[in-house]
C-alpha cells in the first residue's frame, strides 16, 4: 500500500495553515501590541498561502501569476517570517538586508526566463529550491547570533527547523539534476509534495514557537510585578523576604555576613496632610530613588510599608552598613521637592542598621535589631543613624 500525497491537496492545506496562523499572529499582535515583528511573520504567512493559492490554479490562470508571482510570493513570505523573528528577538543582521531582496530578484529573473524564454521546469525547481534553502540558511544564521539565555530553548529549536528545511531543499536541489523533467509540475513527484510540507512545517512550528517566547516574556513581566511596589519601582515585602532567606542560607554556608538597614521618612504624616497625597506619592518615589542611587547593584531595596523602606547590603557588616545608611541620610536631607507654585519641601529619614551574627537562627532576627534600631534613632530625635553592634 502505498501513500499518495496529491500536491494540490496539499498546497490547499498550506494555505489554511497559513491564512489561519497569520489571521492569529494578527490577532495576537493586536493583543500585545508591546511585541514586535509578530504582525510580520502574519504577513509572511500570508504571503505563502497566497502563493500556493496560486500554485493551486496552474493551468487555470496565466503562468505569470502560478508560476512567476506563486514562488516569489512563498520566497518572500519565508524571507518575512524570519525577519518577523529577527525583530522580536531583537536580532538586527545587516547583510540580510540586501541579501533578501538580491535573492528575490534573481529568482524573478531565472522564473520568467525558464517559464517564458526557454520553457523548462526543471531550472525552475532548482531555482526555487536554492532560494528557499538560502532564505532558511539566512534565518537559521540570524537566530545564531541571539544570547537571551531565557528563550535559549526554543531558539535552538527555531535553528534546527531553518536547517531542517533548508536541508531538504538543498537535497531536493541535487536530485533535480538526476531527475527527469515532469510532464506537469502538478505531477512532479514526491519531492514536490514533501516541499509542501516542509512549508507546512515552517508554518506551524514558527508560529508556535513565537507564541512560545512572547508567553514567557508576558509571564516573566507578571512575576516581575508581583514582586515590585508599583508607586515607588522598588522590591515590595514578598521580593524582600525571598532575597533574605537567599542571603541566609548563603551566609550559613560561607560564614559571610550581611547587614539590613530599616528606614523610615520623619514626621511622613505632615506631608500627607498639609501638602496632599499626592505630594506624599512624589516624596515616596524621590526617596526610594535616592536609596536605588546610592547602593550597589546587587543589593536589595523594598519597600516595607507606608513610608517605611529596608535595604539588604550583601557582605556587609554594621560599619560598612552605617556608612551607607550615613550617606542616605545625608542625600535624603540634602534634597529638595519641588512644590507648585513656589515651595520647596525639605525632609528627613532614619536609619536602623543590624548584621547577621552567627547565632541567628533565622534572618528575621536580624530584621528585628534593625527595627529596634529605627526605633531609636526615631526616639532620639530623627534624622539620624543607630547602629546595634555584632555581637
Amino acid at each position: 500500500m502505498s501513500i499518495q500525497l496529491d500536491f494540490r491537496t496539499l498546497s490547499l492545506t498550506l494555505m489554511l495553515f497559513s491564512i489561519v496562523f497569520g489571521l492569529g499572529m494578527f490577532a495576537y499582535s493586536r493583543e500585545h501590541p508591546k511585541f514586535f515583528g509578530i504582525k510580520t511573520i502574519g504577513l509572511g504567512y500570508f504571503l505563502i498561502g497566497g502563493g500556493c493559492v496560486l500554485l493551486g490554479l496552474r493551468h487555470f490562470i496565466h503562468d505569470f501569476a502560478s508560476i512567476v508571482i506563486s514562488n516569489l510570493a512563498i520566497i518572500m513570505g519565508v524571507v518575512l517570517t524570519y525577519r518577523g523573528l529577527f525583530r522580536f528577538l531583537g536580532i538586527s543582521l545587516p547583510l540580510e538586508r540586501w541579501l533578501s531582496p538580491a535573492l528575490l530578484m534573481l529568482l524573478a529573473s531565472v522564473l520568467y526566463f525558464y517559464t517564458f524564454h526557454t520553457p523548462d521546469l526543471i531550472p525552475r525547481i532548482q531555482a526555487f529550491s536554492t532560494a528557499f534553502a538560502i532564505a532558511s540558511f539566512i534565518g537559521a544564521y540570524g537566530l545564531l547570533q541571539h544570547s537571551d539565555i531565557r528563550s535559549r530553548m526554543v531558539v535552538k529549536m527555531l535553528i534546527g527547523m531553518f536547517l531542517l528545511v533548508g536541508a531538504f531543499f538543498v537535497f531536493r536541489l541535487l536530485w533535480s539534476f538526476y531527475q527527469l523533467a515532469p510532464d506537469d509540475f502538478m505531477n512532479a513527484g514526491l519531492l514536490s509534495s514533501l516541499a509542501v510540507i516542509a512549508g507546512e512545517f515552517l508554518v506551524i512550528l514558527s508560529s508556535f514557537a513565537t507564541i512560545w517566547m512572547a508567553s514567557d516574556e508576558l509571564q516573566d513581566e507578571l512575576s516581575e510585578m508581583a514582586r515590585v511596589d508599583p508607586l515607588t519601582g522598588v522590591y515590595n515585602r514578598r521580593a524582600f523576604d525571598e532575597c533574605c532567606e537567599i542571603e541566609f542560607s548563603r551566609a550559613l554556608r560561607s560564614g559571610s555576613s550581611f547587614a539590613i538597614i530599616m528606614c523610615d521618612l520623619d514626621h511622613f504624616k505632615k506631608v500627607n496632610d498639609q501638602h496632599g497625597h499626592h505630594v506624599g506619592d512624589e516624596v515616596l518615589r524621590r526617596f526610594a530613588g535616592i536609596l536605588k542611587s546610592r547602593v550597589r547593584q546587587h543589593d536589595v531595596v523594598a519597600r516595607f510599608g507606608g513610608e517605611e523602606f529596608v535595604l539588604l547590603l550583601a557582605n556587609n557588616n554594621t560599619d560598612q552598613g552605617a556608612h551607607v545608611a550615613e550617606d542616605l541620610r545625608a542625600k535624603t536631607a540634602a534634597t529638595q521637592i519641588a512644590i507648585p507654585p513656589n515651595t520647596d519641601l525639605t525632609v528627613s529619614a532614619s536609619f536602623g542598621v543590624a548584621q547577621y551574627c552567627a547565632g541567628d537562627r533565622d534572618w528575621s532576627a536580624v530584621l528585628h535589631r534593625a527595627d529596634n534600631a529605627l526605633y531609636a534613632a526615631k526616639k532620639q530625635g530623627r534624622d539620624r543613624v543607630v547602629v546595634v553592634a555584632s555581637a
